[in-house]
């Protein structure tokens, strides 16, 4: 159901606002074309409402993208500090006196993980000079790279799971429950949708290449290093901590590294009934009354959500 829902929101939300902001504005505008005095001056839906004779409707828009990127930030917080506390479980945040900290818990939050992931916004703060909104740049420039980065990772992590899939489909002796792990023609089956390995891979290469790309503008001339850095930091900083990882779990024994992949699909998620949630089954044929309640429902499950 969630799955579902991004591509309606990419659809509605993504697609046809941006389809009816290049109605407004032209390609040629001087504000999209590096003219712009700020980063919220480049944004088509400012530029649409002051061409429109609006320019007070601007700060609405500048009052909801603050409001997006402030709600963006307090889920980006969330994730970071319970993935953080989940790796210190484990034991993989280094050393013995730093694990314990982060496992700590307080009526349920890791505090000391929050006030860490915390920490790391003050690096905001360190960029005093340059243009106005340069900064702002350099950091949503890092973190579109360091969001790719984890992107690809699920895409690649994926792609091993259905190929785990696909040997597990070799073995016969397997109970019913076991195989509603990895048959994907099973009602149990969690979740599934058509040239879903295509898709995976397609995602996969498409974050690479925006990841190889993204910092292009910094080898125009003169050439930019703050850009440079920002656009690319994250992959050193990505393979430093899996090969500090291994080195800390294997040392030099090299034939060591990379086997911590499980290929145990015993403990897999299952849906809980052969009966998706949120996919849209009439009960009747035809027009009736019964089928007309369930659409309204299916769009409120679908649609209501985006106040949430």
């Amino acid at each position: 159901m969630a799955a579902r829902k991004v591509n309606l929101r990419v659809i509605t939300l993504y697609s046809l606002a941006m389809l009816t902001a290049s109605f407004v504005v032209p390609m040629d505008h001087p504000f999209i074309n590096g003219k712009a005095s700020s980063v919220s001056a480049r944004s088509v839906f400012i530029i649409a409402v002051v061409e429109a004779g609006m320019p007070k409707a601007a700060h609405l828009f500048n009052a909801v993208f603050c409001f997006s990127a402030f709600t963006c930030a307090i889920n980006s917080m969330y994730i970071a500090t319970r993935v953080l506390h989940t790796l210190a479980l484990r034991g993989q945040t280094g050393p013995e006196f730093i694990t314990r900290r982060l496992r700590a818990c307080r009526s349920g939050v890791p505090v000391r993980a929050v006030l860490v992931t915390g920490a790391l916004m003050m690096v905001a703060y360190m960029g005093r000079s340059g243009a106005l909104g340069a900064r702002l740049d350099e950091l949503a420039n890092n973190s579109t790279v360091s969001c790719l980065v984890v992107y690809a990772t699920i895409c690649a992590t994926y792609l091993y799971f259905f190929r785990t899939l696909e040997d597990a489909k070799l073995y016969g002796n397997t109970s019913e429950s076991q195989a509603a792990s990895y048959d994907r023609d099973h009602p149990l089956y969690p979740y599934k949708s058509h040239g879903q390995w295509l898709k995976g891979c397609y995602g996969m290469a498409a974050c690479i290449i925006l990841i190889l790309f993204n910092g292009v503008s910094a080898f125009l001339d003169p050439f930019n290093v703050r850009k440079f850095v920002s656009a690319y930091i994250s992959l050193p900083t990505f393979l430093v901590l899996i090969l500090g990882y291994n080195l800390r779990k294997h040392g030099l024994r090299l034939s060591d590294w990379w086997t911590d992949k499980s290929g145990d699909l015993s403990n897999t998620v299952q849906a809980t009934s052969p009966k998706r949630k949120g996919r849209l089954e009439f009960p009747d044929a035809g027009f009736t009354r019964e089928n007309v309640f369930i659409f309204l429902g299916w769009i409120w499950a679908n649609f209501a959500s985006y106040a949430s």
